[in-house]
């Protein structure tokens, strides 16, 4: 192994080191041509206030008169009117005539003559019922019968009658169907008989087809109920076979 003395040395580590990049020189500042033309144009204003410390009192003779006020803004239209040649005179207006004369009218008589012709009130009779002269209306009063005199006595009323003929045309009505329908019993037709027979030995020679299709060992439910299902099926359709069979006249009920 060998040692190595070092003395003296100028290595210095920031030199070694690599330096950072360059920063990337930044863009000129935004600024606008007109700036520097409307500092030269701008005159500033000198001597500005906020205005007077006291508002001012107009004087006495300033008041708001009749008219001055805020009022609607008048409209202006810009419609022009051209006139060509020579226009006939506006025609003036006719002078007022004379009102007609209002007929003179006697009311004393008009009012003389209506009094004798007004027919007097008839009296209405009372009834004194105290020796201190107290009066009543006889009528109302339950002195006289009044309603055992009325033209409706004793009468049905209305909605009574009008009921009683609504129920007796609605009696009417199922009396008459009673009597007019018709029998809900039918025979039917040697044709449709033969025919319905048909139908029943094709259904019951396609069910007995597929029954037969069925697999011999029934191991699961499915298959069980299937083959149960199919055998009650048949067995009805033999029945309804007999049944059409053994009956030439059949009837039905609507």
């Amino acid at each position: 192994m060998s040692l190595v003395e070092i003395v003296s040395h100028n290595e210095v580590i920031y030199t070694i080191l690599d330096k950072p990049p360059p920063e990337p020189p930044k863009t000129p500042r935004y600024q606008s041509a007109l700036e520097k033309q409307l500092k030269e144009t701008k005159i500033p204003q000198l001597r500005r206030t906020f205005g007077y410390a006291e508002v001012p009192v107009s004087p006495p003779d300033k008041f708001l008169k009749k008219g001055e006020g805020i009022g609607q803004p008048v409209k202006k239209s810009d419609h022009k009117h051209y006139t060509t040649g020579d226009l006939p005179p506006v025609p003036r207006r006719p002078p007022p005539g004379k009102k007609p004369e209002k007929p003179k009218v006697n009311f004393r008589v008009v009012n003389i003559k209506k009094a004798i012709k007004v027919k007097g009130r008839p009296v209405e009779p009372r009834l004194v019922d105290t020796r201190d002269g107290h009066t009543k209306k006889i009528k109302g009063s339950g002195e006289v019968p009044e309603y055992c005199l009325r033209p409706d006595f004793g009468q049905m009323p209305a909605y009574l009658v009008k009921r009683n003929r609504r129920i007796q045309r609605a009696l009417d009505a199922i009396r008459y169907a009673e009597e007019n329908k018709e029998s809900l019993c039918k025979q039917i037709a040697d044709e449709e008989r033969q025919k319905l027979l048909d139908d029943l030995k094709l259904n019951w020679q396609l069910m007995q087809k597929a029954f037969l299709q069925l697999p011999m060992l029934t191991d699961t439910p499915p298959k069980i109920l299937k083959k149960a299902k199919m055998e009650q099926e048949l067995k009805q359709l033999e029945k309804d076979i007999l049944l059409v069979e053994s009956n030439p006249y059949i009837y039905v009920y609507d």
